[in-house]
């Protein structure tokens, strides 16, 4: 997704290695990332500090919500194929078709 809006497969990397700190991305999508890793693994510790944040970042709150929803249907999505063994079929080489 982030490479269909423009971005570098190098920078892609650049902001997955260092979400708190790239100069790649703005607040406000530094904040949905954090709250997309939060909720991955710890979604029993959002609290509304964390919508707070996100709203003084500039979010709405159906971006907030899109962003929890995606997260957990992408999560939902892998465990499934992981329980059931599922192959991802020519991923790599559909990134590699985006980045043209």
């Amino acid at each position: 997704m982030a490479m269909a809006q423009g971005y570098r497969r190098k920078d892609v990397q650049r902001i997955l290695n260092d979400v708190d700190n790239t100069p790649l991305i703005d607040a406000k999508t530094r904040g949905l990332l954090q709250l997309a890793a939060k909720t991955t693994h710890h979604a029993y510790k959002i609290t509304p500090d964390d919508f707070r944040a996100l709203e003084n970042a500039g979010c709405t709150q159906e971006e907030i919500f899109e962003a929890v929803a995606v997260t957990a249907l992408f999560n939902y999505m892998d465990r499934m194929a992981d329980a059931l063994g599922a192959p991802v079929e020519n991923f790599q080489d559909m990134m590699e078709s985006m980045q043209t």
